[in-house]
């Protein structure tokens, strides 16, 4: 994990204080900073793992998804399917179904695919056929252990069924049960056990990755709540389609990019 401390950012924090409330504005300010930089980086890969495995439900690709390494998946009775992936010594195990538009679960004829984004094919073009251009939906239950890591959640992905191939429009966090249509909208967390501990809560109210093909980011705005053994902080991680992130945090002036390739955090003034 790569992590760059601006020279800039530090003289905000430790410049020459003239009373004992600037001394405790500058405490509070590297508190919220190092809570940053020491829990970020580690906990929004994990949550870019999930992002990693949703990728295989994209639709509008232009070309085949292979299942990330340490990926299985099965049907079960009911129609679900559960998946377990085995990433970093942690494993996401993730139930996901079908529903209609009025949030009914569907028990879809999937045969026998190759890979997970096979399968989605085949169950987005099956609900495409079904309920026509009215918007489909697939729920991901998930929960993630194993490697000091621990998290839960679900990701809602609306299917759309206009045009051709069908597109999977957006990405969102939510409960894991529909009422009378799609969940409602909901928060997912992850906790590094550390040290130090850190846990991320996250909520996604509409991140595309499916909107080109070939689309390799995604797009969109992440809700974060960031808990650190320093303090506490809240910001948004804007995504703009390519592998920097921009970060802004409530009460921390400028802003911090984040490479998602390279696990670099620098600031920005």
């Amino acid at each position: 994990m790569l992590i760059r401390r601006s020279p800039l950012l530090l003289l905000v924090l430790f410049g020459a204080c003239d009373s004992k409330i600037t001394s405790n504005i500058d405490a509070d300010l590297q508190a919220r900073v190092e809570t940053v930089q020491d829990c970020f980086p580690g906990l929004y890969s994990r949550a870019q793992q999930l992002l990693d495995l949703a990728e295989t439900w994209r639709l509008n690709s232009g070309a085949a998804i292979p299942d990330p390494a340490g990926l299985t998946f099965a049907e079960q009775g009911d129609g679900s399917v559960t998946i377990s992936y085995l990433v970093n010594g942690s494993t996401i195990a993730m139930t996901v179904r079908f529903y209609s538009p009025t949030g009914v679960q569907q028990n879809l004829a999937l045969g026998s695919p190759a890979t997970l984004n096979d399968l989605i094919e085949v169950a987005a073009t099956e609900l495409r056929t079904t309920f026509g251009t009215a918007e489909t939906f697939v729920v991901g239950d998930w929960t993630i252990s194993g490697g000091g890591i621990t998290g839960s959640g679900a990701l809602t992905g609306i299917v759309t069924g206009t045009g051709s191939p069908a597109e999977l429009r957006e990405l969102r966090t939510t409960s894991a049960t529909p009422s009378g249509g799609l969940p409602p909208a909901g928060t997912s967390s992850v906790t590094d056990n550390g040290p130090p501990v850190c846990t991320l809560t996250f909520a996604i109210p509409g991140l595309r990755i499916d909107q080109q093909a070939g689309q390799e980011y995604p797009i969109g705005v992440v809700n974060l709540t960031l808990v650190g053994p320093e303090a506490t902080v809240v910001g948004a991680i804007e995504l703009d389609g390519t592998s920097t992130a921009n970060i802004t945090i409530t009460d921390i002036p400028g802003s911090f990019d984040y490479d998602v390739e390279a696990r670099s955090l620098n600031y920005v003034r």
